[in-house]
């Protein structure tokens, strides 16, 4: 039987009387006293009941003389508190994640100005290789906030009209490549209606997780599809896979088997991809390579360009 909480005003000169009327084991209207507690400062009493529901806990308050305040499912109580735990924990492992992550190139750029300060002379062959080593540095702090950004933070979509491959070049362009990972290209010209810089953001992901899974090495081939209803885009690579047990969890946000990062890379993907009104799902074989689906529906875009076409 489900179990509530309930509070009301008691003078204590009646307490006694009270209790013996209330503390019956089961009463008519079902309602069973489990414990009770009398807060004499505010002359309050909480009792813990089984009762099939608030109505019958109101009924056997008032067969007792009692006007009862405050009734309330234990169960709702319990949710409540769980779910901000679970937020308190959730941000708690991200801020843990950050700090550890952001610990590194700090302390690169830390290093860097100081070998720097103690030279007087710098030569421009030195100036290459620290420079090089503060911005690789900072690309990877900024890389880290955008992760965290992309996900929390509410923004406006902003849909036009754009041609795929156009995106999957621009993402391309901001990816550190290693010369031994070979990208095969759409050789089918696509436009979509689309936020340009989320889905870049989804594709530049997709693609430096395909080059981590490869370690450096490999081949990752990206497919456009332009059918009656939707616009498919398909990331594949020749890298490790994922193993079976793993692969249901990979969009879930925090979750990473990587000794750095968020976890929230694919987290975020699926949130732009749902956003588009959209799917993005994976595949994938362990030492065979991974392909990740995306499906944007035309219906569902064109929509939303018609209701800001009406609201302007």
């Amino acid at each position: 039987m489900p179990e509530f909480i309930a509070r009301h005003r008691v003078v204590e000169i009646g307490l006694d009387r009270i209790i013996d009327t209330v503390n019956n084991e089961i009463d008519e209207f079902g309602v069973s006293t489990i414990e009770m507690f009398y807060v004499h400062k505010t002359e309050e009493m909480c009792c813990i009941l089984e009762a099939p529901s608030q109505e019958a806990i109101k009924n056997h308050y008032t067969n007792a003389g009692l006007v009862c305040g405050y009734i309330a499912p234990i169960e709702r109580i319990d949710t409540k508190i769980g779910e901000k735990s679970e937020r308190l924990r959730a941000i708690g492992e991200l801020a843990a994640r950050l700090a550890h992550d952001l610990r590194n190139p700090l302390s690169v750029i830390k290093n860097t100005v100081e070998i720097m300060e103690s030279k007087q002379v710098l030569h421009i062959e030195e100036k290459i290789i620290y420079y090089g080593r503060l911005r690789r540095a900072i690309d990877r702090i900024s890389h880290q906030i955008e992760d965290v950004l992309d996900f929390v933070r509410p923004t406006q979509m902003k849909f036009q009209k754009y041609l795929l491959n156009d995106i999957i070049n621009s993402a391309l362009e901001k990816i550190v490549r290693p010369d031994d990972v070979e990208v095969i290209l759409p050789t089918t010209f696509v436009y979509c209606i689309c936020d340009q810089t989320k889905i870049e953001i989804v594709l530049a992901n997709l693609i430096m997780n395909s080059i981590q899974a490869m370690s450096g090495t490999g081949t990752i081939k990206i497919v456009l599809s332009d059918t009656p209803n939707d616009v498919v885009i398909q990331v594949s690579d020749t890298g490790c896979g994922i193993p079976e047990n793993i692969l249901p969890k990979i969009f879930e946000p925090l979750f990473t088997t990587k000794q750095t990062g968020t976890g929230l890379g694919l987290a975020s993907c699926k949130k732009i991809i749902e956003q588009h009104g959209g799917l993005i799902s994976a595949t994938s074989r362990e030492n065979q390579g991974t392909t990740f689906t995306i499906i944007l529906p035309k219906q569902f875009v064109s929509k939303k360009i018609e209701k800001l076409v009406a609201s302007n």
